[in-house]
């Protein structure tokens, strides 16, 4: 296991400064991502003639979470007027761009394999509560997909088994214990997961498990296509209330009640300003652009992601299992460059071409929301993935035809959780309590997040409880913010290097 000590201490003050940078917008021209191909027909690059002078709701983001947020303003009328509010979503780029656009395109929690930390650092009430909030969101997710015909062809969304294998003894046993303290408390996943040995790995799913694996449910999704037709069915339903303005990213934001006390907030656009009586920040990794009292709390991490053309005598699994491979986190010093241990893949059901993500970069590419490169690391090692973990099919030295390489940017947080509220004033430093709110920083672990604390933020916005699924441990309180244990920027980058992240976004 790599151990902190082993990265030399100028690299780690670089993170450091890295972390504490600001993320700025997101880039013009992005790395294409194979998910976003062809972009959808009519929304990509929607946006009014004229930018709205005034809205009742701004939310930054168009991707899962900032769907789940405009939808549950607008399917929940208001408590205290007749009125109906209005709702406008500002996209730095084109419709769903973003990591929702780019990602692994796994159902998948992360919470059994990380259960024995969560319980440790917030007690077991709290990661129970999150384990529960992970297996609701991926149920929403599944939901959403078999809504309508439409949805169901279009997501491509399925139930699987995700075969996860280590490589690395300790890590192994470490991940049962987990998996063991996990089942005892959250008792209706209790005997799901299935443990299994390197050779019944071998001979049952063609995959080197070299300690062994474990086998439990997840699902997959073509995650651009659901997001942007539920958009559309959005902006059909709503189109009175509900405004998309694309390729209109919000480079600033100021406070003034006294030309206008009911939407006091001013969002400047490069087409202008328009006015907000609330602010939702739905930007996960570029969080700390607009909000620079959070920098180091929430940075970016660049992500990588592929699509490769498995040879025939692979087979076709797309309906069935997904993989998953760790091994040590490893730090080669003479090229400057980090592996997480981590690769993720899924087989796409209609075309046997195979997902395939997982991050070895140059430390100084790592914290970076610069998603219009990928580094030459993260090329190479991609590349050679599949041949490396599956012992028939694929010719070992020998890579399939990598058919597409995209990176995408994540949003992290110093204490592992998102940032799901209101924000405290001790952040903003402008306007009043109440006025502007987050759900953003999933630290990998978008899809069994997004859904649900983007529903959670829109309920506490209507005045509704949420205590009942979402984890106190999310708000963004000022306590939270301000704990510098809690929230301190090198330990957290120091557990993220030497144990990776345990699943794929």
């Amino acid at each position: 296991m790599l151990m902190a000590a082993q990265i030399p201490a100028s690299l780690m003050a670089g993170l450091h400064a890295q972390a504490l940078d600001d993320p700025q917008l997101p880039q013009l021209h992005p790395t294409t991502a194979f998910w976003q191909l062809p972009p959808h027909p009519t929304l990509s690059d929607v946006q009014s003639a004229k930018l709205p002078s005034t809205t009742d709701y701004a939310i930054i983001g168009s991707g899962v979470t900032g769907c789940s947020i405009a939808n549950t303003l607008l399917y929940h009328p208001p408590r205290s007027s007749s009125v109906a509010s209005s709702v406008t979503v500002l996209e730095a780029r084109t419709l769903t761009s973003g990591a929702t656009g780019r990602n692994g395109g796994l159902l998948t929690s992360y919470v059994p394999a990380d259960y024995r930390f969560l319980s440790e650092r917030f007690g077991h009430e709290q990661a129970v509560k999150i384990a529960r909030f992970a297996n609701r969101t991926l149920e929403k997710m599944h939901e959403l997909g078999n809504s309508s015909d439409e949805l169901k062809e279009v997501s491509e969304v399925r139930r699987l088994h995700q075969v996860l294998c280590y490589e690395d003894e300790e890590a192994f046993r470490e991940a049962r214990q987990s998996w063991q303290l996990y089942e005892e408390h959250v008792p209706e996943d209790r005997g799901k997961a299935k443990i299994l040995s390197a050779e019944e790995a071998a001979c049952k799913y063609n995959v080197r498990a070299r300690a062994g694996a474990i086998v439990f449910n997840n699902g997959a999704l073509w995650p651009y296509r659901l997001i942007t037709r539920v958009w559309a069915q959005l902006y059909a339903k709503y189109k009175s209330r509900l405004s998309i303005e694309t390729n209109t990213p919000v480079t600033s934001i100021t406070y003034d009640p006294s030309t206008n006390s009911t939407h006091p907030y001013i969002l400047h656009t490069p087409r202008g300003i328009i006015r907000a009586s609330r602010i939702i920040h739905a930007t996960n990794g570029h969080a700390g652009h607009l909000l620079p009292g959070l920098r180091g709390k929430i940075y970016p991490l660049r992500g990588t992601m592929s699509t490769q053309k498995a040879p025939a005598a692979f087979g076709r699994q797309g309906h069935e299992i997904s993989w998953c491979f760790r091994s040590s986190a490893d730090f080669n010093y003479a090229a400057n460059t980090f592996e997480f241990g981590l690769y993720y893949s899924n087989q796409n059901p209609q075309t046997g071409d195979i997902f395939v993500g997982g991050e070895k970069a140059k430390l100084n590419e790592l914290l970076i929301s610069d998603d219009s490169q990928v580094g030459r690391p993260c090329v190479e090692s991609i590349s050679a993935v599949l041949p490396r973990y599956f012992t028939r099919g694929l010719e070992e030295g020998k890579g399939p035809e990598v058919k597409k390489v995209w990176s995408g940017i994540m949003g992290f947080t110093a204490d592992g959780l998102p940032l799901v509220g209101r924000l405290p004033q001790s952040i903003l430093n402008r306007g009043e309590e109440g006025g502007e709110w987050i759900a953003a920083g999933f630290n990998g672990h978008g899809m069994p997040q997004c859904w649900s604390s983007g529903e959670a933020v829109a309920k506490m916005l209507l005045g509704m409880d949420v205590t009942d699924f979402l984890p106190d441990v999310f708000l963004p309180t000022k306590e939270r913010l301000e704990d510098e244990q809690r929230m301190a920027t090198v330990p957290a980058l120091e557990r993220l290097l030497c144990s990776g992240w345990t699943e794929a976004v």
